[in-house]
């Protein structure tokens, strides 16, 4: 039997694994990096970025941020891409490379494209409210509400009240997120696992068809999430099924923060301010909830036809059915939706893709309601609304356009293709007629040949400041 109490031998290749330490030098009077002034301290191996507190230990929240801003300006804007994809297409129907589906998918996009100028403003006055949310009586009064009275608690209580609203008007959204998660599941656990979480599931899909959340959430979270977690110990899955179960965890908060009984308890909060209660307060519950119903459902309006076929033909090229080209360029088109719906985006945001006077046309288009004056840092008054709108006409070029809107004071700045520089006056003349003509002070009105394209970090450097941005933590 070996003397287990004796010195062993070190591990092979850490013979020389000395780690070196500052000597403690009592008559050393310099103290270097203090983690504690209330405390003595002697000269250490700390560096300037460390404190009292390990920052391993600590969450970087704004590294999601700062991956915000890394994705904002390398995918900037789709519209010379998307141009060039609809010029190409236009007037066929069958391409090399394309499958069937596809190709008619595409034809009948292009065919929806020709538009005059009254259907190109309700389709942009589409695009532009399906794009705000909280919109309808119900936020026109919390608007008035926190206008009168500004005060933290108010911004807090309607804060709150607006995570379960948003959860709840997305319920459909969430249980099919339920439904289709817990399926994936089952395709990477073994028989002997996935035969149980199949009848659980088939539990759960029964339970959502009648409507009934709370037996719904007793299932999943006093059944279905114990099973998964027994599941993950014993057969020590760290892989796509650990992931998949982070995501069903926070569906299943979100399911539960958006029942009808937690939305109802977080507005009575809001009937305790003297606006709100003027507006609701004669309402009872049954009606507060019936009300609260319908401007759910006014949110969730299905999308445009144009909308519903671009998406259409989008899902197709991400599966490949139209080569890799396609592919690529409806990436960078879904990669400029997602950017542009982040909670971290204070703009409103709009694609536009027309045929008009026998041009195609992709236009992007981002507003913000609330501007202030950052040339000077300051607002000079008054409620501004500023828009960007990048356009690619074809045979002509990319143009950007700037304008302000405040106190019935317009200003614009437009970016124009090179060969059309000859032309700077004359848009500048359209320009001004057109804002008297709406009855508008054209204050500046300047046009100019691009040099490079602006960003939208350029137009809008509130991004910056996450001023608008979105808590969205359950």
């Amino acid at each position: 039997m070996p003397n287990i109490t004796s010195v062993t031998n070190p591990v092979p290749g850490q013979e020389g694994n000395n780690t070196y330490r500052s000597p403690i030098t009592p008559n050393d009077p310099h103290i270097q990096n203090i983690p504690d002034p209330s405390r003595v301290g002697r000269a250490d191996a700390r560096t300037d970025r460390q404190d009292t507190a390990t920052a391993e230990s600590a969450r970087r929240y704004d590294s999601y941020f700062q991956a915000f801003l890394k994705e904002l300006r390398s995918s900037g804007t789709v519209a010379e891409l998307m141009a060039h994809f609809l010029a190409s297409r236009q007037g066929t129907l069958v391409t090399s490379g394309l499958t069937a589906g596809i190709s008619h998918e595409i034809a009948q996009l292009l065919q929806m494209l020709s538009v005059d100028d009254e259907a190109l403003f309700n389709l942009l006055k589409g695009q532009l409210s399906g794009s705000a949310r909280f919109h309808g009586p119900l936020f026109d009064a919390l608007r008035e509400a926190l206008q009168q009275n500004p005060s933290a608690s108010l911004k807090a209580d309607i804060l709150q009240f607006l995570k379960k609203y948003n959860d709840f008007s997305s319920t459909a959204h969430i249980e099919r997120n339920l439904q289709r998660t817990l399926q994936q599941m089952s395709w990477f656990m073994p028989n002997r696992f996935s035969e149980a979480l199949g009848e659980q599931l088939s539990s759960l899909n029964s339970l959502l068809m009648q409507n009934n959340r709370a037996g719904a959430l007793r299932l999943l979270q006093g059944t279905i999430v114990p099973y998964l977690s027994d599941y993950v110990a014993q057969i020590h899955d760290r892989g796509i099924s650990r992931s998949l179960m982070g995501l069903l965890l926070l569906d299943i908060a979100r399911y539960e923060n958006g029942s009808p009984q937690s939305m109802l308890q977080s507005f009575y909060q809001l009937l305790g301010y003297a606006p709100l209660k003027r507006h609701f307060g004669d309402m009872d519950a049954s009606r507060l909830l019936l009300f609260l119903q319908e401007n759910a459902a006014s949110a969730n309006q299905p999308s445009q036809p144009l909308t519903e076929q671009l998406l259409q033909v989008a899902s197709q090229a991400m599966r490949g059915d139209g080569g890799a080209d396609l592919r690529q360029t409806f990436q960078a088109l879904m990669d400029s939706i997602l950017i542009n719906q982040s909670v971290y985006m204070p703009l409103m945001h709009a694609m536009l893709p027309v045929e008009m006077d026998g041009r195609m046309m992709f236009s992007e288009l981002w507003v913000d309601p609330d501007a202030e004056n950052e040339a000077n840092g300051e607002s000079s008054g008054g409620r501004a609304m500023r828009l960007l709108l990048k356009f690619d006409i074809q045979d002509l070029g990319l143009f950007d356009l700037v304008i302000t809107f405040r106190d019935s004071k317009v200003e614009a700045s437009l970016l124009c293709p090179r060969q059309l520089s000859p032309f700077t006056e004359l848009f500048e003349e359209k320009m001004a007629s057109l804002a008297a003509k709406e009855g508008l002070d054209a204050s500046s009105m300047r046009a100019a040949p691009m040099v490079k394209p602006l960003s939208i970090s350029e137009v809008f450097p509130k991004i910056f400041e996450r001023k608008d941005s979105i808590n969205v933590a359950v």
